[in-house]
């Protein structure tokens, strides 16, 4: 393997499949319980556009986001609460999903399970555990594919190691690309994060340098690279992420908490270099979904699932060049 160049953090990689990655099932911290707190009911409101996912097709692949609010044992328990995840995750081709809280391994399985139990054909990786020794809380990062619309790539994906510890939960990252039956695949990479709100202005920084190095790391072989997750800020107010050259959230001016109060959660692409994408982003409104109220939405969880439409097919660049190491050079 060969070197990174990234300082204060460190990449390893770490190769494997429907399986999980770095992590040791006897040496795994206490879930946290979930939250029961349940607000004030109210009805769903009328269909946005922004808030209903399209339909996957022949041309399109969806990717997405989702941040499931300590998925731990009580959550996976409640069959009405698992069935709506796996609704919610047959809707993607890609998701990325945030804040798996449980020590037990066998919670993320079970999960994918249930989304098989209709005959489908879902694969996942996760992550090693990552948090702060200090405050006992510790959380899992995955993606969940669908085989037969979806490849891993080589190397498939690994962790951004922190040894500094400047991040509270280090990214996780994996490689993708689409099944096609025509023309070439569309390839991408994605970076999953979720960042600490107390320490945000802090996070956000150094995910700049995270996002830079990652795709410095990935060139040339690969130069779609996209950071998804929660991050717990608005579009505009990303701080150094807003100033790299070209590099756009999709998400703008949509709350994506479910009581439609906040925007935290985005996905970020390269808008010269990830030319794939159609156009066409949002959330899933849960309660629209499911014809359910807002105190039963809150029991899936506090986010709102994120979604973005790309192309299946690789599509030109609309620059010249290696902009991934002209534009942002590794930091020394």
């Amino acid at each position: 393997m060969r070197s990174i160049p990234f300082y204060p953090l460190l990449i390893v990689l770490l190769v494997g499949s429907g399986s999980y990655l770095g992590c040791d099932p006897n040496q795994l911290s206490a879930p946290l319980s979930v939250d029961p707190a349940a607000s004030k009911t109210s009805k769903p409101e009328a269909t946005n556009p922004r808030d209903t996912i399209p339909a996957r097709t022949p041309t399109n692949i969806l990717i997405g986001s989702f941040n499931l609010q300590r998925l731990g044992p009580s959550k996976i328990s409640d069959s009405w609460v698992t069935e709506r995840f796996a609704d919610i995750i047959r809707k993607f081709d890609v998701i990325a999903l945030q804040e798996i809280t449980s020590k037990d391994q066998r919670i993320l399985p079970a999960l994918i399970s249930r989304v098989n139990s209709l005959g489908n054909k879902y694969n996942f990786t996760i992550g090693p555990q990552v948090g702060r020794a200090s405050s006992g809380y510790f959380e899992q990062y995955a993606f969940v594919y669908d085989e037969t619309r979806i490849l891993s790539g080589p190397g498939y994906c690994y962790p951004v190691l922190d040894e500094k510890d400047i991040l509270h939960r280090e990214p996780f990252v994996g490689r993708f690309q689409s099944i096609s039956p025509v023309g070439n695949p569309f390839q991408f990479t994605l970076i999953n994060m979720h960042t600490d709100p107390d320490e945000i202005n802090t996070e956000l920084d150094v995910l700049a340098d995270v996002y830079r190095n990652v795709r410095q790391y990935e060139y040339p072989n690969e130069d779609d690279v996209l950071l998804v997750g929660d991050l717990n800020a608005p579009h505009d107010k990303l701080r150094s992420l807003n100033k790299i050259l070209d590099f756009v959230p999709l998400i703008r001016d949509l709350p994506t908490n479910v009581r439609k109060s906040k925007m935290l959660d985005n996905i970020l692409i390269d808008r010269l270099l990830t030319t794939e994408f159609t156009g066409r982003c949002g959330t899933i409104d849960l309660q629209n979904m499911f014809r359910i109220e807002l105190v039963d939405a809150l029991k899936i969880s506090d986010h709102l699932p994120i979604w973005a439409e790309f192309s299946i097919i690789e599509q030109p660049r609309l620059n010249v060049g290696v902009a991934g190491q002209n534009q942002n050079p590794t930091l020394r």
